[in-house]
């Protein structure tokens, strides 16, 4: 897992689908196979990411529910995360990477397994 990039963007005005609450952060997340994804961190989320990137480690394992559409910030997925926490470790049912999620759309990924998601997978 790869995490980076989690930044303040409160005064950001290049986003334009979304707004970005003051304090939140976006990060980029990469599984071992190489797709990323972009989450909007919000409140201890993005706190926790925040101090992880300042000492150059990982926050952990984002986990959260997904959501139709891009969120404004996960640009070229029909998809987006909501209400992230972190993990050290998640359940087998948790691994994900994104294409898993692209691959059947969110409507079929949500049939199939519900609508919760853990971008990562056991390297």
């Amino acid at each position: 897992m790869l995490a980076t990039a989690c930044a303040d963007h409160a005064g950001d005005t290049t986003t334009t689908t979304a707004t970005i609450p003051e304090g939140s952060g976006i990060a980029e997340f990469e599984t071992p196979d190489g797709e990323r994804c972009r989450i909007l961190l919000t409140g201890t989320s993005a706190d926790a990411a925040r101090q992880a990137f300042v000492v150059g480690t990982s926050p952990g394992i984002p986990d959260g529910f997904i959501l139709p559409g891009d969120g404004g910030v996960n640009a070229g997925h029909e998809w987006h995360m909501t209400e992230v926490e972190f993990a050290n470790m998640t359940i087998e049912v948790g691994d994900g990477t994104v294409s898993s999620i692209d691959d059947p759309g969110y409507e079929g990924f949500v049939a199939q397994h519900g609508d919760r998601f853990c971008p990562w997978a056991p390297s």
